[in-house]
C-alpha cells in the first residue's frame, strides 16, 4: 500500500513538473518563429534553355504584327544567363487604315517589322511560388534583361506615298521599290517563368525595342530629300512586344 501511494505521488509530481517546464519553455520561445527552408524545386545553373514563343507588337496603330520567336539561353548560375532570340513575322492591316484611305484618302507611314534578332544579358533576382486553391504549388522566377541586336523593317511605300503623275511632271521621281532594311536595336525587358516540371517552363515577358533608322528610308522622294539635306540618320523608333511561350532545359 505504501509502495502504491509512493508511485502515485511520484507520477503526479513528474507530470506536474513536466507541465510547468512546458509552460516555462513556451513563454521563453513565444516570440521565436521557426522557418522551414525547402530545397529549390528547379535549378538552372549550368543548363541550356531552348524555347519557342508567340509574340505581338502592342503599340502599332494601323497594323497587327504577329511573330514566331525562337530562343536559346545558357544559365551560368541561378541568377545570371545570356539569351539569344530570333523573331520572324507578318503584318495584317487594321480596319482603321482602310477607313482613313477609303473615306478620307489619308495614307499613314507604317513601320512593318519583319524580323528581329537580339542578344541579351538576363538577371533573375526573384524566385518564389504560388499556392493554388487546390493546394498545388507553382514555382516561378522573375527576370530582367537588356541587350542589343537588329530589327528588319519592311518598307511598303504604297502605304504612305502617292504614285507620281509622269504626264504632268515628266521629271517626277519614281517611288522607291519596296524593301526590307535592318537597323541597330537596343532592348530592355522583364518577364517570368512558371515551372511545370523539372525540365519545362512557361514564359511571359514584355520587351521594349528601340531601333535607330535613317529617315531617308521613309521618304517617298529620297533623292530630292537627300539633296535638300533634310533627313536624319539614327532617328529612334520604339516598339513594345508581348511574348508568351514555353522552354525546355537540358
Amino acid at each position: 500500500m505504501k509502495l502504491t501511494n509512493w508511485l502515485t505521488k511520484s507520477v503526479a509530481g513528474l507530470l506536474c513538473l513536466s507541465f510547468s517546464c512546458g509552460d516555462v519553455l513556451a513563454d521563453q520561445f513565444e516570440d521565436v518563429e521557426i522557418r522551414v527552408i525547402r530545397p529549390r524545386f528547379f535549378n538552372k545553373s549550368n543548363r541550356l534553355e531552348l524555347g519557342a514563343e508567340l509574340s505581338t507588337i502592342m503599340n502599332e496603330t494601323f497594323i497587327y504584327t504577329f511573330m514566331a520567336t525562337g530562343l536559346a539561353a545558357y544559365h551560368f548560375s541561378e541568377s545570371l544567363a545570356i539569351e539569344a532570340s530570333l523573331s520572324y513575322g507578318f503584318n495584317v492591316n487594321k480596319e482603321d487604315k482602310r477607313i482613313l484611305f477609303d473615306e478620307f484618302e489619308i495614307k499613314t507611314q507604317i513601320f512593318r517589322t519583319q524580323f528581329n534578332g537580339e542578344l541579351a544579358l538576363q538577371w533573375t533576382p526573384i524566385y518564389g511560388k504560388w499556392q493554388l486553391a487546390s493546394g498545388r504549388l507553382i514555382y516561378f522566377d522573375t527576370y530582367v534583361q537588356g541587350g542589343f541586336g537588329t530589327t528588319g523593317i519592311n518598307w511598303q511605300y504604297s502605304d504612305f506615298c502617292d504614285e507620281p503623275d509622269f504626264e504632268q511632271n515628266p521629271d517626277a521621281e519614281a517611288l522607291p521599290e519596296d524593301t526590307t532594311i535592318s537597323y541597330p536595336t537596343f532592348m530592355v525587358g522583364a518577364g517570368q517563368r512558371y515551372f511545370v516540371s523539372k525540365t519545362q517552363a512557361y514564359k511571359l515577358d514584355f520587351r521594349v525595342h528601340r531601333f535607330l533608322y535613317n529617315t531617308l528610308d521613309a521618304e517617298c522622294s529620297p533623292q530630292q530629300v537627300q539633296e535638300s539635306g533634310e533627313f536624319k540618320d539614327g532617328f529612334p523608333h520604339d516598339t513594345i512586344t508581348l511574348h508568351f511561350g514555353t522552354s525546355f532545359f537540358f
